[in-house]
């Protein structure tokens, strides 16, 4: 059987928890206060134009056309395209 805890060690347990739930209402904060714009990106292409760019940046690395940082960077921007046309299908 576990020893109760003396008054002291109840009044720290329920400082950790209050602590940790300030933080956690400090990031909520933090977060719903960051510009909206941060994780937006302009979608400038259709679905299936994403995916042929997706296709030429493949043949354009493979070929040595591009470096693989350019191919990685060119890759990262058409997948968040492609992310948020998906979730503004999915509002809709």
């Amino acid at each position: 059987m576990t020893r109760p805890r003396t008054t002291a060690g109840k009044r720290n347990v329920q400082q950790q928890k209050h602590e940790k739930q300030v933080a956690k209402r400090e990031r909520r904060a933090a977060r719903r206060a960051a510009p909206p714009d941060e994780n937006q990106v302009d979608v400038t292409m259709s679905e299936p134009e994403l995916i042929n760019e997706l296709a030429t940046l493949h043949a354009a690395v493979e070929s040595g056309e591009i470096s693989l940082r350019q191919f990685e960077e060119r890759r990262e921007d058409v997948r968040r395209q492609l992310q948020q046309l998906g979730e503004g299908n999915s509002n809709e």
